[in-house]
């Protein structure tokens, strides 16, 4: 069959950069991101996150191709801001925002188990055995094995 392999679209290859930053010749304070190994899903977020920043004049993503697994994300600021600080700021702030709705979802699901009797979960939505799927202790920042590491 012609399809690449499923991995590709997830696994990073080795020496390749999660972002990488193509300066725009045309507009100015104009920043192309290429975000390797990623679809709409977090474009779409980032480009929400970004248009609410004041400095922001230009937010838009477009993935190129089915097959090619990286989103093209262009933002242009006013002379303020550079657009790699905005994209910066964006990432901290999704971060700081899921990791809350992530400590709701874990303090709702305790609060239930204790209601029902039942012994509290060791690593809060998931069991013990939940290393097995990449998933382990996912509290403090640094600790998870899909923390990025957002200098680009």
């Amino acid at each position: 069959m012609n399809a690449p392999e499923r991995h590709e679209m997830f696994t990073l290859p080795d020496g390749a950069r999660k972002i990488e930053l193509l300066k725009d010749s045309k507009m100015a304070n104009c920043v192309q991101f290429n975000i390797q190994r990623e679809d709409h899903t977090i474009a779409n977020l980032l480009r929400v996150k970004l248009l609410a920043h004041p400095h922001v004049l230009f937010a838009a993503y477009r993935q190129p191709h089915p097959l090619e697994y990286y989103v093209e994300l262009k933002v242009q600021t006013s002379s303020r801001t550079t657009p790699a600080d905005v994209m910066r700021e964006a990432i901290e702030a999704l971060m700081l925002e899921y990791g809350n709705i992530r400590s709701a979802f874990d303090n709702e699901l305790l609060r239930m188990d204790a209601s029902d009797g039942r012994a509290q979960r060791a690593y809060g939505a998931f069991g013990a055995d939940a290393s097995e799927f990449g998933v382990g202790d996912m509290g403090a920042r640094g600790q998870r094995a899909d923390d990025v590491d957002i200098d680009f």
